[in-house]
């Protein structure tokens, strides 16, 4: 009976395009909730979806529901095989989740530029992919340590296009203006390990509750340090760095284990290094920030037995 109160609870807060989307035959059908969550319910596998018809346009959930990997090479999302009237169905339903985001209002409000930037990343609800702390999903780079490896140059560049910065990204286009992206940039520069602790607390609850192992907990934190931001999901890179040598291309670094030992990676993550310059007369490369002071000691050794485990086999 207790289950049922709350359940009823639930469902009293749900919106009617949430509740549409929770009762519907072919989401049911289909079990999206075990990984997707809606109205605080579900999974934590793939992004929430509360806002998603305002990030995706209804062309682009088409193609991703008739076959995700190509799309996204890599992802965890099935191919269900789904007909193209329950496409049709989703691609409706998913739409109509949406939020109402009144930006200059958000804007013109009181408080500080960060503040306001703030507003915004909560209105866009930028956890659904991203995570701060112990906040959000692992679907795009971990922000907990944002400013201490991007510049606000680098992160406006980026939310003007995200395509342009790297063709195929999952990152969607908000279109946001100029004085919302300045808003947005200026709270994301504040992201420099605030709410690390609170990464390193929901890490330690985990690795308890699964029995994490070395490589695992090593995995964790290469993700709370955002370096696959920069050097890609088991370090296969991907990502741009405008006028670095010698492709413009962040470094791939899944065979780090094989070139250096755990005493020379620890030594390249306390030191910052900068590329290159590819035309001399261009705009600095993005450095390697030093994670002095932020890597914990006890963090160093699994995240060396996580570099070690995306070594390729061969």
């Amino acid at each position: 009976m207790l289950l049922a109160g709350l359940a009823g609870v639930q469902a009293e807060k749900l919106t009617d395009a949430q509740k549409k989307f929770v009762d519907n035959g072919v989401v049911k059908k289909r079990a999206c909730m075990t990984c997707h969550a809606v109205g605080g319910s579900g999974g934590t596998v793939g992004p929430k979806l509360d806002f998603a018809g305002s990030r995706r346009d209804a062309e682009w959930l088409a193609r991703w529901l008739k076959d995700p990997t190509m799309v996204r090479p890599g992802t965890l999302m099935p191919n269900f095989g789904l007909t193209e009237a329950e496409i049709d169905e989703l691609v409706a339903l998913i739409a109509d989740l949406k939020g109402d985001v009144d930006v200059q209002a958000l804007l013109s409000g009181d408080g500080t530029l960060q503040e306001k930037g703030h507003r915004l990343f909560t209105a866009h609800d930028c956890t659904a992919c991203h995570r701060v702390g112990d906040d959000g999903r692992f679907i795009g780079p971990d922000l907990t340590w944002l400013a201490r490896r991007r510049t606000p140059e680098w992160e406006t560049k980026w939310l003007a296009n995200p395509d342009a910065v790297k063709p195929g990204t999952f990152m969607p286009n908000f279109d946001l203006q100029d004085d919302a992206r300045e808003a947005l940039v200026a709270y994301l520069m504040t992201l420099n390990g605030g709410a690390n602790k609170a990464s390193q607390d929901w890490e330690a609850i985990t690795a308890f509750q699964l029995s994490s192992r070395p490589r695992e907990i090593g995995d964790r934190i290469y993700r709370r340090f955002g370096c696959d931001g920069c050097h890609g999901r088991r370090g296969v890179g991907g990502y741009t760095n405008p006028n670095a040598q010698p492709n413009e291309l962040m470094p791939v670094i899944n065979r780090a284990a094989l070139d250096y030992t755990e005493a020379e990676i620890t030594a390249l993550l306390m030191s910052r290094r900068s590329p290159e310059k590819l035309d001399a007369a261009g705009p600095k490369p993005l450095p390697c920030p030093s994670w002095k002071g932020a890597i914990a000691d006890d963090e160093l050794e699994p995240l060396y037995a996580y570099l070690k485990s995306i070594t390729p086999k061969s």
